[in-house]
């Protein structure tokens, strides 16, 4: 059974914007206010493939989306409790997180981190926002396939 998601728009779409008319196609109730302007969660409910048709035709018209499990909507793990995971995961491997990087993503808390003790060396560190796990780059790979449709 496919997993049920909702599209987050990073990029703001005017409610009369021609580009949310096909979402009827998947959900004929939803509708648009022509007067408002939209971003984050649109609110649907989908079949992770009917999503990815979705996020593939914003991306061919310019608009940046992601295709999103609805579970990642609420009962999520703060900045705070995200970083302590990750400095779990890097203790005694020589580096330090230096940052907590600006995300768009809903799912994940992205943390910078470096050696310093090398000149070179750091990295990125995804934390998962509802459990805490830290992604693997075979799970990165997979989600972006399977929910973004990017290689």
């Amino acid at each position: 059974m496919q997993e049920i998601c909702d599209v987050f728009l990073l990029d703001e779409l005017d409610g009369s914007s021609k580009l949310l008319q096909p979402l009827k196609i998947f959900a004929p109730e939803i509708e648009f206010d022509h007067n408002n302007k939209y971003t984050g969660f649109l609110g649907l409910e989908l079949k992770r493939l009917k999503a990815v048709s979705i996020i593939v035709h914003f991306r061919k018209n310019g608009v940046r989306s992601l295709n999103i499990p609805v579970k990642y909507k609420s009962n999520l793990i703060s900045r705070a409790e995200a970083r302590t995971y990750a400095e779990k995961y890097l203790e005694g491997k020589g580096t330090i997180i230096d940052s907590t990087t600006s995300a768009c993503d809903p799912m994940f808390w992205h943390f910078a981190f470096s050696r310093p003790d090398l000149y070179e060396g750091g990295g990125n560190l995804v934390v998962d926002a509802l459990d805490g796990h830290v992604w693997t780059s075979d799970e990165l790979e997979e989600f972006c396939y399977d929910y973004l449709n990017l290689l």
